[in-house]
């Protein structure tokens, strides 16, 4: 497949060979057992240069899925080698541009890349040495049951303008660019979607 366009650092287009992606088709793609900081974050924009620097626009990489092929906003769930060979997903997370996150029934190379995040916080290497106010959790563990449902919007502070919910928690980590538009978060904000902090996640502008 060829590498269409870079979104952020685990979020990118690719059109289809006909092998796991349909032929000539550009579809969005979100790289497994790995999340990089959300746009405006600490070490976002090392996090995507990084990306596009591994798979530059128009350049091919090998694919290969697991259990899952898509998530509920259509994105293929998939791990990428580069034109060199380079397993990407891994190597975001060994240079500290991503941290391990598991979301099953995808683990085909969780233990791979979460021994890579051990390594990259252990040498300090990218955000883990520059985020140093951000929490830096550990590799997320195998879930053993089904994720909880989110939350309901709080019951104190700002009330839901009657936008839709955000998306829940043990999922993918999801982007703006993902959503339709703005949607409600109120305290509970586990993509990262909401910038200042009013409870409204993708808000234009």
């Amino acid at each position: 497949m060829v590498v269409h366009r870079v979104i952020d650092g685990d979020t990118l287009d690719v059109r289809g060979d006909g092998r796991i992606v349909p032929k000539d088709t550009v579809v969005r793609v979100r790289l497994l057992e790995i999340d990089t900081p959300e746009r405006g974050a600490c070490y976002a924009k090392p996090a995507t240069a990084r990306t596009r620097a591994l798979l530059p626009q128009g350049s091919t990489a090998h694919v290969v899925r697991d259990d899952q092929l898509k998530d509920r906003y259509g994105r293929y769930l998939l791990y990428l080698w580069n034109d060199k060979d380079v397993f990407v997903n891994k190597s975001l997370v060994r240079s500290g541009h991503a941290e391990a996150v598991l979301f099953q029934p995808n683990d085909k190379y969780w233990s791979t890349i979460s021994r890579a995040e051990k390594d990259a916080r252990r040498a300090g290497a990218g955000l883990w040495s520059a985020c140093t106010g951000a929490p830096k959790p550990s590799a997320t563990p195998k879930p053993t049951d089904t994720p909880p449902p989110s939350p309901p919007p709080p019951t104190t502070g700002p009330a839901n303008p009657g936008l839709p919910p955000g998306p829940p928690a043990g999922v993918p980590d999801v982007d703006c660019a993902d959503l339709p538009g703005p949607v409600w978060v109120g305290s509970d904000d586990p993509h990262r979607l909401d910038r200042d902090g009013d409870g409204i996640g993708c808000e234009a502008g």
